[in-house]
Parts: structure tokens; sequence; C-alpha cells
């Protein structure tokens, strides 16, 4: 159930210049791609980046949005072409800022982006998400933990074209990656160089799409909270049941880069539910807990195309 908590009339701040808070970029260029140009999504620059002083942006309306907002998206909602993946436009963005901006003061600065060239109106509501305590189980967990020793440093970080190893996923080294590959039913993921905190953010959207409530239908997506106490980083491979997953899906908030293989696994097997695959796979198990109750941006308009520079 969503509780609206505030709701910024058209004379407010939404509306006001980007430059009117402080919080603008010093040049910002906006182009729409065409049908014929290369659409893979590329966050570059920024905050925390070799090159914080500029941006560069290859994203979809979706993804701008989370960026903008710092959120999930399944936590915007907006009109049905934000569900649209296949179709919804592609966006390339560049844009300048001092070198010392903080992570939020960028946010703030995409956000009136959005209200000067996109005419992005937006309220805050409540919404409570399904709930999940990530814990080891009591046999402990079954991870690979990496260390510095067991990475390769001298092979260089090939995701495209990359052989498949034994476990039928491609080789990749030195690199947080996440691979996966459907069969029938069921699902395989392998995630490389992975924390506990990027597995609890995958697991709330897998057991999502496991029980049929995709993002593509606008349904909130449940949240796990890490409490296992771990702090490596870990190679794993979780296999499970998932009917849904055999259809083109979204890529997951803040999956890193990765590759993916193909088809080729043998369904003849039972497979168990993701929550027993965490506790048998993983040596993790995962506790229904109380709803979690997040921030949801709720848009009142928002243009397709935006204003030319």
């Amino acid at each position: 159930m969503l509780r609206a908590l505030a709701i910024f009339g058209a004379g407010f701040l939404l509306q006001a210049p980007p430059s009117a808070n402080g919080q603008a970029f010093d040049v910002a260029s906006v182009k729409l791609l065409g049908a014929d140009e290369r659409k893979v999504p590329l966050f570059a620059g920024g905050p925390d980046s070799s090159d914080p002083g500029r941006l560069h942006l290859r994203v979809n309306m979706s993804l701008l949005l989370g960026a903008a907002f710092g959120v999930s998206v399944d936590q915007i909602k907006g009109p049905a072409w934000l569900r649209d993946f296949s179709a919804m436009p592609f966006y390339d963005i560049v844009a300048t800022m001092p070198a010392n901006s903080s992570k939020r003061q960028v946010e703030k600065m995409l956000q009136n982006l959005l209200v000067e060239r996109f005419h992005l109106v937006f309220h805050h509501e409540t919404g409570s998400f399904p709930g999940y305590e990530l814990v080891v189980d009591k046999g402990g967990p079954k991870l690979k933990e990496i260390t510095p020793d067991s990475l390769p440093a001298a092979d260089p970080p090939v995701v495209r074209g990359a052989p498949t190893g034994s476990d039928g996923f491609p080789i990749v080294r030195g690199r947080r990656t996440s691979s996966s590959r459907s069969g029938t039913v069921n699902q395989r993921i392998k995630d490389q160089e992975w924390t506990m905190a990027d597995l609890a953010r995958q697991l709330g959207f897998l057991i999502g799409r496991s029980e049929g409530k995709s993002l593509d239908d606008g349904f909130f997506q449940p949240r796990v909270i890490d409490k296992t106490g771990l702090t490596g980083k870990y190679t794993f491979i979780l296999e499970f049941d998932c009917p849904a997953c055999v259809t083109p899906a979204p890529a997951l908030p803040a999956n890193p880069d990765g590759a993916t293989a193909g088809n080729g696994m043998d369904d003849s097997l039972g497979f168990p539910n993701i929550f027993a695959a965490v506790q048998k796979e993983l040596g993790l198990r995962l506790i229904r807990i109380a709803d979690v109750e997040m921030d949801v941006i709720v848009l009142d308009a928002l243009n397709r195309i935006p204003i030319e520079n």
C-alpha cells in the first residue's frame, strides 16, 4: 500500500530553473539515440571515479530516473512506457560539474536536468516492500572466498568472447561479474567477486521473478537485508526453479558488468525453489520479516523526447 508524503506543485522547487538551488551541471548535452544506434547501458565518470568532473551516461529513461533518485527501478511509478524495456528510448548524456561534487549533489543535478529537459514533475510516496533477512545457515557458508592470492592479475579482464569453463560459464578473471543461463524451467547464475550486500540486492529481484511478480507488471520486488556478517568477496553458483525466468527480463538494480552464456541446460532434473537453493547451495538462509517501507517516486508528468541542446 502507498501512502502519500508530499506533492510538489507546479510552481515549487521541481519546476524551478535548475540553477535556482545551486545543483546544476556546468554544461550538459542530452541526445536521443536513434533506432540504429548502439543501446548498451553506460555509466562512466562522476564521483569516486578517475574522471570526477565529467559524467557520461548511455541509458534508458528507467535507468536515468534510478540514477537521478538513487533508487531501484521498482521504486519508480510512472507511465506504462516506462515498463516497456524493449521499446524504451535510450539517451546519451554528457555533463560536466565541479570535480568535488558528491554523489548526492550529482543526483540532484540529474533530477534538475530531468525537470528542465524532460519536463519532469513528481511527488514522493512510501511503499511497503516484502522483507527478508539473509543469514548464515547452521552448517556454515558454502562460498568460495576470493583473496588477492587467488586472482591471476596477469590475465586481462575479458568478458565478450571469453572461453567457457567446466562449469558452463565464461572464464572472466580478475573482474566482478554476473553470468546467467536459463533452461526450460530453471535459472543458473554465477556471481564472481560479489559481496553479500551485492547478493542481497540481487536476491530480492530473483525472489520476485521466481514468484512471477515481474518488474514489467509494476510489482514491488522484495528487499533482502544482509545479516550474514560475511565481509569478503565470493564466487558462487546458484541454480533454482524459475519458469518465469525463461522469458527475457530487464537488467537487475545496480547489476555489474557481466557475461551471459547461452542455453544448453539439462532440465530433466528437479530444481529447488530460490529459498531452498540459497540454503542448500550457498549455506545461507532467507528469513521472512516485516515489510520494508521505502521511498517511491511517482511521476506526474514526463516527456519521452528531451528539449534539444
